[in-house]
């Protein structure tokens, strides 16, 4: 599975590592669920005002119990015509068709929840701060690229309650038995 955020970057780099040659067969890859509830969000806000909880949750709901939500959801903002519309120097509508039309097609919710897959991406993001940002940006840490690697990969073999198991597989080889000389 793929899961990351619309960031052009990250899914090309996570395209490039699991694929069907890496992994036997095309992984399922979704964008970010709060990020896409993100965008409409701030739509809804411009095509419903007062009322745009409603209108999000609404959107919401067909996400995740829908496949075909997205592509409903996009034509309905292409109805709206506002799509030129600025707000605070930005333009809400536009941005969300265009997060639609780039991502739409990362976006079967539905089918991922069927499947016991996750929809967001909370969970890297949280293991991202307490694997690498807790204790590779301490004030003062300097690392270079091969030690900082070194760190979390044991870090995160202590994080994931591999420690133990890792350390016995480690020196499994290297120990010798001792006999009594006298």
């Amino acid at each position: 599975m793929q899961l990351s955020d619309g960031a052009p970057e990250l899914a090309n780099l996570l395209g490039a590592h699991l694929n069907v040659e890496t992994v036997g067969r095309d992984p399922f890859r979704l964008v970010d669920f709060w990020h896409v509830l993100e965008k409409l969000g701030d739509a809804a806000r411009v095509l419903a005002g007062p009322e745009s909880a409603q209108l999000l949750a609404s959107w919401k709901m067909k996400l995740v119990n829908r496949n075909e939500a997205a592509e409903e959801i996009l034509a309905a903002l292409r109805r709206s015509r506002r799509r030129q519309l600025r707000v605070e120097g930005k333009r809400p509508v536009h941005d969300a068709i265009r997060y639609l039309e780039n991502h739409g097609d990362r976006m079967h919710y539905a089918q991922a929840r069927a499947r016991g897959l996750p929809i967001g991406s909370g969970n890297v993001e949280a293991t991202c701060k307490s694997l690498v940002a807790m204790r590779m940006k301490r004030p003062g840490s300097r690392w270079r690229e091969d030690t900082g690697e070194r760190i979390l990969h044991l870090r995160a073999l202590a994080l994931s309650d591999r420690w133990a198991r890792a350390i016995q597989l480690t020196f499994h080889g290297l120990r010798l038995a001792v006999r009594s000389a006298a």
